[in-house]
């Protein structure tokens, strides 16, 4: 199954409030996913980077063998296909990260358009920009014989399942490994502070946007360790 993404980034001061913008549609041209994803403060290069890797990772679990790419960064696009080496250190990373992530698919092809080829992606950045906040406008995830087969479920019970216990004497809920809690209209009871805290905008984007949900939360409380997956009920 090949995909056809557009991706594009942005940042008000370079380095500055930043977001990445990711349109994906299928074979036949049907919207997969439109969204823009805020960033925090990066550089414009860094931000068309990111763009790329969340573009990759969406193509990925979406089950794509060959992907094209359309990006009006001539320098990503440049570096991606071996014509400019990389010579910020602040890019390498996300560089080194990119060919890996591209290295999972049989084809693929990162091509270089004129930003009047792009707007909706560049519209997508500077809405996350606006709201400072990812914004998902289209979100589906295919099959590999290339069907839709799930949108987003804002009002989904999401299942939290405990699979790592609280270290000895760290939880102040007393939670268990193997335990599980119901998200639905209201927060469960029986979780700590910490936890809930964690879950909570994981589950919020397990409901509007699976394909780039995580299904591991790890507790961010000093020493716990708990480890929970997520699922829809």
């Amino acid at each position: 199954m090949k995909l056809h993404i557009h991706i594009d980034g942005g940042s008000r001061g370079n380095p500055g409030p930043a977001a990445a913008g990711v349109v994906i549609a299928d074979e036949r041209g049907r919207p997969v996913l439109e969204a823009g994803y805020f960033l925090g403060q990066k550089t414009n290069n860094q931000a068309e980077y990111e763009a790329l890797l969340r573009a990759l990772d969406h193509a990925a679990e979406m089950g794509a063998t060959a992907t094209l790419i359309h990006s009006d960064s001539e320098l990503l696009v440049r570096q991606i296909n071996g014509d400019y080496k990389v010579r910020h250190a602040n890019l390498a990373p996300l560089f080194e990260a990119a060919l890996r992530k591209l290295g999972r698919f049989e084809r693929w092809t990162v091509r270089h358009v004129r930003r009047e080829q792009n707007r909706r992606a560049d519209a997508l950045a500077n809405r996350a920009m606006d709201a400072a906040e990812d914004v998902i406008e289209v979100s589906s995830s295919l099959s590999a014989a290339g069907g839709a087969v799930k949108r987003s479920r804002v009002d989904a019970v999401v299942v939290a399942r405990c699979i790592r216990a609280p270290a000895p004497d760290t939880c102040p809920a007393g939670c268990a490994g193997g335990e599980s809690w119901r998200f639905d209209t209201a927060l469960p009871g029986g979780l700590c502070v910490d936890a809930a805290m964690e879950l909570l905008p994981a589950v919020r984007l397990l409901r509007r946007n699976p394909a780039s949900a995580p299904t591991r939360v790890t507790c961010p409380r000093t020493g716990c360790q708990a480890e929970f997956t997520l699922e829809f009920e």
